[in-house]
C-alpha cells in the first residue's frame, strides 16, 4: 500500500467533471490508522460488526445502514442482552468512561449521538450524551481532545461537568462527495480517509485543506 509520502496536493475537480466522476466511482478507497506512531495506509474495507472488549463483558455494535443495526452485550456466563438498536460508528474508552457514536445517513436522513455505557459489576445500561444532528463516521483521541469527522464536517466534544457540547472545527469539506471514512492526526496535521484519496486539515489552522492523490 502507499506511503504518505506518495501523495500530493491536487486540485479538487468541479462537481460534474468527468474527474470529479472519476473518483466517486473509484475502486480506491484508502484507509488511515496510527500504529506505532506511524502513519499506515490502507484499502478501506467496510465493517458491518465491531467488538469491544470491556472488564468481563464483550460488547458488540453492528452497522446495517437504513436496515439499522443493534447493540448488544455478552456477559462472561454467556449471558446476551440487547440495549439499543441502531447504527454503532465506534466503541471507546475516553478519560475514564466507555462511549459509543451512533448514526444513520440516508438519503434525506443525517442523524447521530454520543451516549455513555455505565457498568457497574452486575448491570449495563446507556444515557444519550448528546445528539449530533449528523451521522459521525470515525474518532481519533488526540492531546486528550475527542475529534469526530461526519461525512461533511469536522468537530470537537466537550464535556464540562457532564454537559456535551459539539465544537465545529471545519465546516463543510470540499471532498464530502469522496465519501470520508477515517480520522488520524499525524505530524500536525489531520487525515482523512476517503475515495480517490487523502483529506488533509491543519491541525493548528484549520482553514488550511487540501485533498491528496496519489503521485502518477
Amino acid at each position: 500500500m502507499p506511503l504518505w509520502n506518495d501523495f500530493i496536493s491536487a486540485k479538487i475537480p468541479n462537481a460534474g467533471s468527468g474527474k470529479w466522476f472519476q473518483i466517486i466511482n473509484s475502486s480506491k478507497q484508502y484507509c488511515v490508522e496510527i500504529k506505532n506512531e506511524e502513519l499506515v495506509i490502507s484499502k478501506y474495507h467496510e465493517k458491518h460488526s465491531i467488538q469491544y472488549e470491556y472488564l468481563d463483558l464483550k460488547i458488540i455494535g453492528s452497522d446495517y445502514g437504513e436496515w439499522v443495526g443493534e447493540l448488544k452485550v455478552i456477559y462472561a456466563d454467556s449471558t446476551e442482552i440487547l440495549l439499543k438498536k441502531c447504527n454503532v460508528k465506534s466503541i471507546f474508552e475516553y478519560k475514564g468512561e466507555l462511549y459509543f457514536l451512533e448514526g444513520l445517513e440516508h438519503m434525506y436522513l443525517n442523524e447521530g449521538g454520543l451516549y455513555k455505557l455505565v457498568y457497574d459489576g452486575t448491570s449495563i445500561s446507556f444515557r444519550e450524551c448528546l445528539d449530533l444532528k449528523e451521522c459521525p463516521i470515525d474518532f481519533y483521541i488526540y492531546n486528550k481532545n475527542l475529534y469526530v469527522i461526519s461525512s461533511e464536517n469536522l468537530f470537537t466534544i466537550t464535556n464540562e461537568d457532564e454537559t456535551y457540547k459539539k465544537n465545529i472545527l471545519f465546516n463543510n469539506f470540499p471532498f464530502s462527495d469522496f465519501v470520508p471514512n477515517s480520522l488520524v492526526v499525524y505530524k500536525g496535521d489531520f487525515i482523512i480517509g476517503m475515495r480517490g484519496g487523502l483529506g488533509r486539515i491543519e491541525y493548528l489552522n484549520t482553514n488550511n485543506v487540501q485533498y491528496m492523490r496519489l503521485k502518477k
